[in-house]
């Protein structure tokens, strides 16, 4: 794409940046372990008129991490929501010069993670649920996923679709961790025999064993593909602007 016309389209979209490195206060703990992390928010459930978590369910799109941190209330929220929504309509909507967008940002931080000697690792699917073979663009006449493009980088998400999992199996370069609902428990099990592991929410603090298997604290840091297998993710329930109800399925309380 010519250099001038890519300035003008990438100025007519009204945002700077479509991911960020290192952003959160979850990704920042990367730091510590020498990682730096390429993210990329959109707007979730149909938010942008456009399905992006195929598996949510009514309670998990009211307690939706959208609506955390930085995004928790006031003026400064409704301007990330318009972007989250501006970045997800541009997905759908002009996929090959989003992608090729988005491949330039993860070069240039690729780059920077290897100046600093950091490891670097790429998560799609902060606040969507979007296959990443759904993330595809032409390059030379050939269509391929960002799987491939950038298969020596590794990528993971959480997800709530069970067949994604052969995505795991088809990609070595790709990560899953499956997500409990609160409805899904049969599911969940079904993925631990397959050696996903899956993330469970619980409310004030996590058991040791959930389900007769270990739970790790998952707030330590968002590098899901260094985790042991065979375990339950453990997640503080984070205050957004709902609140999870006393009977809540999907916000697990452990002393009940």
């Amino acid at each position: 794409m010519d250099e001038v016309k890519e300035l003008i389209l990438k100025k007519e979209r009204d945002f700077a940046y479509l991911g960020s490195v290192n952003l959160t206060e979850k990704h920042k703990k990367g730091y510590l372990y020498g990682s730096l992390n390429y993210s990329l928010y959109l707007a979730p459930a149909n938010m942008s008129g456009y399905e992006v978590c195929p598996g949510r369910t009514a309670e998990c799109t009211a307690l939706c991490l959208n609506q955390s941190g930085k995004n928790l209330g006031g003026m400064r929220d409704e301007m990330i929501n318009k972007s989250r929504i501006k970045k997800t309509r541009f997905f759908f909507e002009d996929r090959q010069f989003f992608m090729e967008w988005m491949c330039a940002e993860i070069v240039l931080a690729k780059i920077k993670a290897d100046r600093l000697g950091y490891t670097f690792n790429i998560r799609l699917n902060n606040t969507s649920d979007i296959s990443p073979e759904s993330f595809r663009m032409t390059v030379n006449g050939v269509e391929k996923n960002i799987l491939e493009l950038f298969n020596t980088i590794q990528f993971y998400d959480y997800t709530k679709v069970p067949t994604r999992y052969k995505l795991v199996e088809k990609y070595p370069n790709y990560n899953l961790t499956f997500s409990y609902t609160g409805l899904n428990k049969d599911e969940c099990l079904r993925m631990i025999d397959r050696g996903i592991n899956v993330a469970v929410v619980f409310k004030n603090k996590l058991p040791e064993t959930f389900w007769g298997l270990d739970v790790i604290d998952g707030d330590l840091n968002d590098m899901r593909y260094i985790d042991k297998k065979g375990v339950i993710v453990g997640l503080k329930y984070k205050t957004v602007r709902e609140r999870p109800k006393e009977d809540s399925k999907f916000v697990v309380d452990p002393a009940l």
